[in-house]
C-alpha cells in the first residue's frame, strides 16, 4: 500500500447502513439522515456521535436504545424537540404537520413505507 492511504479514525469511517430488517430504500434514507445529523453543527454532539457510531458500523439500529450513550442521546434529543414544539406558534405547528404529511405521501408514492404500515 502506498503512504498516501490514510486510515481515518474508526468513528469517522462512513459505511452505508445495511439493517437486515429494513428495505434497501429505508437503509438509504437512514444512511442519508445519519450523515446529515453527523455533519450538522446544530445537532447535539451526542446525536452526532450516535450517527458516527452507526455509520462506522460500531452500533446497529436495534442496539441504539441498549447503548447508554445512544439512549441518552435519543431521549435528550426528543426532549429538545418537545420543547421546540411547545414554543412554536400554532400556525408553525400546522406548517410542520403539513410538511410531514406531504413527505409521507411522497414516500408512499415512491413505494417507501415505514416499519409499520398499519397506521
Amino acid at each position: 500500500m502506498s503512504g498516501n492511504n490514510h486510515i481515518t479514525d474508526p468513528g469517522e469511517r462512513d459505511y452505508p447502513v445495511e439493517e437486515k430488517d429494513l428495505s434497501e430504500d429505508q437503509n438509504e434514507h437512514l444512511t442519508k439522515a445519519l450523515r446529515a445529523v453527523r455533519g450538522n453543527p446544530s445537532a447535539p454532539p451526542a446525536m452526532q456521535d450516535l450517527a458516527r457510531k452507526m455509520l462506522s458500523g460500531r452500533l446497529e439500529l436495534k442496539d441504539v436504545l441498549d447503548d447508554p450513550s445512544g439512549h441518552r442521546a435519543l431521549t435528550e434529543g426528543i426532549s429538545g424537540m418537545r420543547e421546540s414544539w411547545r414554543s412554536m406558534a400554532p400556525q408553525d405547528r400546522q406548517a410542520v404537520r403539513a410538511k410531514v404529511e406531504e413527505n409521507a405521501a411522497e414516500a408512499e408514492a415512491d413505494g417507501v413505507s415505514g416499519p409499520r404500515s398499519d397506521r
